[in-house]
């Protein structure tokens, strides 16, 4: 193998020619001591061109270490039998382009003017310096500063087992580009780079079983990060984990049919490393990110995506995106600031749990797509979570878990068409939350599970119109078997029943709401609704024209309580009475007493239910006027009586001198009377003693009997007499009498003075 001499290579250098070493088909070879002789002793005599050398072998160990080139130094197509060693050189360019055999390069303090162009060099080797005292590298570029571009198109770098690439501390001016079908067998590794342009991995492959396989943990950069496909059409793809934990991006991170794979079951890299960073593909606690992150096309990542407490404008996870990690996180956003929009895609699937809680959204929170596969049955976590503006989660798929929003603050939801699955615990969870507008759960809403919103405050409405509601069995977290539970739950504006169907029951207790819009023949066949409050009654959006304030509907809907409960009859008629319907109230607060004694009918002893059946004729105090009919009733019967015949003749009348009379006239006198009698010739003039005792009239008799308020002397004058016929069962009918005219008066009083009480 022929060598290029002094004299050739320093005739080409004063010309600025290409010394090209394999022109007659055979690969000629240069000594590395004659390259740094040049480089050295002969640089004042270089073209500015500078050393351009092609398809040269470079034997022994080229050895630039501290020296100052200020020329270009550009190896095209050569090999190197040994690294190069260029630690705290200052070069004005290097370019080692389609280098076949280059067994890795040493750079640490390297500094370079221009560009340092590895594109389409094959770099192999597994070289050992005092920057790491446990892991080698085929590349050493720690502390270097470059003040051009750092380039790698269709770089192969392989690291033997060890690192690729170590850059720690790294300074690039310009761009920073793994592209083109480069590839890495090793972990290539950027720590607290300070990168001035972008870092673009357009198809790069990059593969480490050990650890990460990029990391840019705490680099700073510029620009943006792309991890997308080339024109070809060939994916960049980084097999191991790919850590960005507090790196800082001025621009956009884009990732485009990109696969990033995690290998759950791999141990971490380095004593170092947070020991939850194992599984993990994207491991970016605290990443910052001036502009967009992007997910986009057909992007398929295998592990997790770990972004808690990181800062980024928006997050968006395209259509066709496939986020893999089941029965664990898939994407943790913990205590995020994100300043506008976090959004899944319709087509976009995730496997495992997206972690919200905590986090800072001041834009748009929307959620389309389908969720599986959760990490402790929760497939979105967003607890105390705040969310500025809307939140959106129209479309979206669940099954197996649950969406948590408790204790959110959320400007408003929309779950226009979502279908939440999960049959074994809660489908919707907003317990605690504060909604600044209205909830919508509606237009083919579905949940199977329960949906939660106790103790939430809705400034808004809360819409079910249109939704479908089921809970198809008791649950430890759902022990009563509800639909939906919104207990303690405050809604300002109105609550609007227009579902479409709801079962097996739904629990409102002490649901507060300003308007009820509701059919009532659409509840589920049993429901809580004891201490619910609300001010008015509505027609559901989208439904038929009919009655509103129809008490009978009211009333049938009240008696399906699954537990009887006064209140909400009581609420009710008190809403119908504050809108003028005072009749169609009383009969609500009847039919309370009705539910009331069926209920209570089977443990009653027998007075208590004639009281109840007396108490059911008069209306249960609400029809006093039934009272008059009964006691008119008793007044005609009492009046009947005393006009028999038979009966009148049992009752007996004394003037108080001894002289007893019938009410066809005296019977008994006294001696007095005898006299009296004798001097008018013997015979009474009336049937009254002429005026000696009160005359005898039936119906004012009748009423002196039965009605107690009024007394008419007749009651006091004439008396049933026992020891005539008749007259045992006279005394007790007129006391019977007497005893029904007072209860009946009574119970017409105390009837008033509640209706007047309760108006």
């Amino acid at each position: 193998m022929a060598e290029i001499d002094e004299t050739e290579l320093i005739g080409a250098l004063r010309t600025g020619s290409v010394v090209d070493g394999g022109a007659d088909g055979v690969r000629r070879t240069v000594p590395a001591a004659l390259l740094r002789q040049c480089c050295h002793e002969l640089r004042d005599q270089v073209d500015p061109r500078g050393m351009r050398l092609s398809k040269v072998v470079v034997t022994g160990g080229l050895d630039l270490a501290g020296l100052t080139v200020p020329f270009p130094l550009r190896f095209d197509s050569c090999e190197f039998d040994t690294a190069p060693v260029l630690e705290g050189a200052r070069l004005y360019e290097l370019s080692m382009t389609g280098c076949l055999r280059l067994p890795g390069l040493f750079g640490n303090g390297l500094s370079v003017r221009r560009d340092l162009d590895l594109s389409r060099s094959q770099v192999a080797g597994a070289l050992w310096t005092s920057a790491s005292t446990s892991r080698s590298a085929a590349i050493w570029l720690c502390e270097a500063d470059i003040g051009g571009r750092l380039l790698c198109a269709g770089t192969v770098l392989d690291g033997q087992g060890y690192r690729a690439m170590q850059a720690d501390r790294i300074h690039v001016a310009g761009a920073v580009r793994l592209i083109q079908g480069f590839r890495s067998a090793g972990e290539v590794r950027f720590l607290g780079a300070r990168i001035d342009g972008s870092l673009d991995f357009a198809a790069a492959h990059i593969e480490s079983s050990d650890g990460p396989a990029l990391d840019l943990e705490g680099a700073v950069i510029g620009g943006s990060v792309f991890l997308i496909d080339d024109l070809a059409g060939r994916k960049p793809e980084i097999l191991g984990r790919l850590t960005m934990a507090s790196a800082h991006l001025a621009g956009r991170f884009i990732i485009r049919n990109a696969i990033i794979q995690a290998d759950a079951d791999s141990q971490t890299g380095s004593i170092y490393e947070r020991p939850t960073s194992a599984g993990t593909a994207l491991d970016a606690p605290r990443l910052s990110v001036g502009a967009e992150m992007v997910l986009a096309g057909r992007c398929e990542v295998t592990g997790r995506i770990d972004m808690a407490m990181s800062d980024v404008s928006s997050v968006s996870i395209g259509a066709n995106c496939v986020l893999r990690a089941p029965g664990r996180t898939a994407l943790d956003l913990t205590n995020a600031q994100i300043r506008a929009l976090l959004r899944l895609d319709e087509q976009a699937a995730v496997e495992g749990t997206i972690r919200l809680a905590g986090a800072v959204i001041r834009g748009t929170l929307a959620l389309h797509g389908e969720l599986t596969h959760p990490e402790h049955e929760s497939l979105v976590g967003g607890s105390a979570m705040t969310v500025d503006g809307d939140v959106y989660l129209d479309g979206l798929r669940t099954d197996g878990g649950a969406v948590t929003l408790a204790g959110a603050r959320l400007g408003s939801l929309s779950a226009r068409g979502a279908r939440l699955h999960h049959p074994g615990g809660y489908a919707l969870r907003l317990s605690q939350a504060q909604v600044n507008g209205p909830v919508r759960l509606i237009s083919g809403f579905s949940s199977i599970g329960l949906v939660v919103l106790n103790r939430a405050t809705v400034e808004g409405r809360l819409h079910f119109t249109n939704g479908s509601f089921h809970c198809p069995r008791p649950s430890p977290a759902n022990e009563a078997g509800h639909a939906i539970e919104a207990i303690s739950a405050t809604v300002r504006g109105s609550v609007d029943l227009g579902w479409d169907t709801v079962s097996p029951s739904v629990d409102f207790t002490d649901l507060t709401t300003t308007s009820l819009a509701d059919d009532p023949a659409t509840w589920p066949g049993h429901f809580v609704i004891a201490g619910m409050t609300y001010e008015r009654f509505e027609r559901p959006q989208g439904a038929v024209p009919g009655r509103v304030w129809d008490q009978a509907a009211r009333c049938d809907w009240l008696r399906r309580q699954a537990e009887f409960d006064s209140g909400p009859y009581e609420q009710a008629a008190r809403v119908f009475r504050q809108h003028g319907y005072v009749r169609e109230a009383e009969q609500i607060l009847i039919a309370q007493r009705q539910h009331g004694r069926q209920v209570g009918w089977s443990h009653a002893a027998w007075p208590r239910r004639v009281l109840d059946m007396v108490y059911a004729t008069i209306g249960y105090g609400y029809r006093p006027a039934r009272v008059l009919w009964l006691l008119a009733l008793l007044l005609v019967l009492v009046t009947i009586s005393l006009e028999v015949p038979g009966y009148q003749a049992a009752l007996r009348a004394n003037n108080g001198n001894g002289d007893v009379y019938a009410t066809t006239g005296r019977l008994t006198a006294s001696s007095h009377g005898s006299q009296g009698a004798a001097a008018t010739g013997g015979v009474p003039r009336d049937t009254c003693g002429d005026g000696e005792v009160r005359c005898f009239s039936p119906v004012l008799y009748a009423i002196d009997t039965v009605i107690p308020l009024i007394s008419l002397d007749q009651r006091a004058t004439w008396y049933a007499d026992p020891d005539v016929r008749n007259g045992e069962f006279m005394l007790w009918w007129l006391n019977l009498a007497t005893l029904l005219g007072w209860g009946l008066s009574s119970i017409f009083v105390l009837s008033l003075a509640r209706l007047s009480r309760s108006q």
